[in-house]
């Protein structure tokens, strides 16, 4: 298909890197379902949780099961929220105070909107329900209590008893006694999340009132999400949290669900063009091929990758230098594509990646330590002290590495270990959060990549630390720290230019 023309100043080309900012017709045209969503979908659930770091797809996932729930049944109650807005206001040290103020928050937003959705309300607790949606601006007031409320005065002794924040729980517990369930989709619970006690406690105790509200209302459905390394944080810390671990899903992409991904990103702007039909045409039948073909009309393929003539699939080479993150994926892509454009490319090619990869890696590097420093305040020192320092080790050489520039420099603290940490808990720390990546090498000359997630135990055990395998800091990374021994053909043309 030589003859299809592909806009790489189209800011849609790829989607948005956000999902919930994305318009609706460009989200549908590539939403990928993933399995969790059936469980989401599952009304005998009462809570579920995306467990998942920023950018691997919790915000689309809890978007896909919101869109879901409204295609399956468009009269059905599902409120989608945030944490940020729901949060409650309070300053206080006290956990069963933290729960009843979440609690309140939750079920007051339930009240507000099935009070929305009544129409003529005869019992009290359809008209408490009506009235408090009134009172809060949700809906409209209705001719009576307009007539009521301007009637009332100290000459007319007119009362109206309002529903109160203690009985709302038993007003909702009767109203929706089987009745059909209400979701609530809460996102970005621990957004701008701190490791400090006031932050802890109010993030355990959410979790907490969403339980007992699911367990006192079973018809309240909840589903929201929460970074691992928060997760771990505050579990650590408060017991009642171990209920939550079995409404937990965590969220990985394998490199086959990074392809399709990428593949429904191209469709959906072939879609959005008028021109899909036209291209479905000229693809194969069997998805996986197809998706493949879909990716290399945009992309050149295979691409020089790893050394030694190497080349890889482009597909392969994305998903490496995106760290399985969709969020980063998207964001490669689309500067890539700017970069093709300047030089009227027809595909996106190797050096089109290449020549965007150090100021990548410097927002990669932004993005690790916001997101960790919660973890381990030093995390900016600790990563800086690779600069101009090599990218591969043996463990024994990144031992020594870590006890020359970081152990014996930097002041570390790491939740979760009593003291200083020493050499094998800081190369742990680092293999958790993928700035270094397990490499095992093959006597074909073959290689395979190791994450954290296919093997946490690395580093544990004091007599088989490494399991034979080697070290590399993450390709992401690379340029923006300068690196040294730069062994493929695409840094050595880097290095060269600089």
């Amino acid at each position: 298909m030589e003859y299809l023309e592909v806009d790489y100043t189209d800011k849609s080309l790829f989607g948005s890197d956000i999902a919930d900012t994305e318009s609706d017709e460009v989200f549908a045209a590539y939403a990928l379902e993933r399995p969790e969503v059936k469980e989401f979908l599952d009304g005998s659930n009462p809570i579920q949780v995306v467990r998942a770091y920023k950018g691997e797809g919790k915000s689309a996932l809890l978007r896909i099961v919101k869109n879901n729930l409204l295609e399956r049944a468009p009269n059905s109650i599902v409120i989608n929220t945030t944490g940020v807005d729901l949060s409650p206001a309070c300053d206080s040290s006290d956990s069963d105070f933290w729960t009843r103020e979440w609690k309140k928050k939750i079920l007051h937003l339930a009240a507000n909107e099935i009070g929305k959705r009544i129409g003529w309300a005869f019992t009290d607790d359809a008209i408490s329900l009506v009235e408090e949606a009134e009172l809060n601006g949700f809906k409209e007031r209705s001719f009576v209590s307009s007539i009521v409320d301007r009637l009332q005065s100290s000459k007319v002794p007119i009362q109206r008893t309002r529903i109160t924040q203690e009985d709302r729980e038993q007003t909702l517990k009767r109203w929706l006694h089987k009745k059909e369930p209400i979701w609530l989709i809460i996102d970005d619970v621990d957004q701008n999340f701190v490791n400090t006690d006031r932050y802890k406690l109010k993030i355990a105790a959410y979790f907490t009132a969403c339980r007992q509200i699911v367990t006192a209302i079973p018809e309240l459905k909840i589903r929201t999400c929460v970074r691992p390394n928060v997760w771990k944080i505050i579990k650590r810390e408060f017991e009642a949290l171990s209920h939550i671990e079995q409404f937990m899903q965590d969220l990985t992409w394998t490199p086959d669900q990074i392809t399709e991904l990428l593949a429904k990103r191209v469709q959906g702007y072939f879609e959005r063009k008028g021109t899909w039909k036209e291209v479905k045409k000229h693809l194969p039948d069997a998805l996986d091929v197809r998706n493949k073909r879909l990716i290399y009309l945009v992309f050149d393929s295979p691409m020089a990758w790893g050394g030694n003539n190497r080349k890889r699939p482009a597909e392969i080479i994305l998903n490496s230098l995106s760290r399985g993150r969709p969020r980063w994926l998207v964001e490669l892509c689309t500067i890539s594509a700017e970069t093709a454009f300047k030089r009227k490319a027809n595909r996106i090619s190797i050096d089109d990646i290449i020549n965007e990869l150090e100021e990548f890696g410097k927002r990669r590097i932004d993005d690790t330590i916001a997101e960790f420093s919660s973890q381990c305040p030093a995390i900016e020192e600790i990563l800086t002290a690779f600069s101009q320092q090599n990218e591969r080790y043996q463990t024994d050489e990144l031992m020594q590495v870590i006890g020359n520039h970081i152990e014996n420099k930097i002041t570390i603290k790491i939740f979760g270990i009593l003291g200083a940490p020493n050499k094998r808990e800081i190369a742990h720390f680092l293999y958790q959060i993928g700035f270094i990546t397990a490499r095992r090498d093959f006597d074909n000359g073959e290689y395979k990549h190791i994450s954290f997630v296919e093997q946490p135990d690395l580093f544990k055990s004091r007599l088989n630390i490494d399991d034979g395998v080697s070290w590399e800091i993450h390709p992401v990374f690379r340029q923006a720290l300068k690196l040294k021994n730069v062994e493929t053909k695409q840094q050595k043309k880097w290095a060269q230019r600089k």
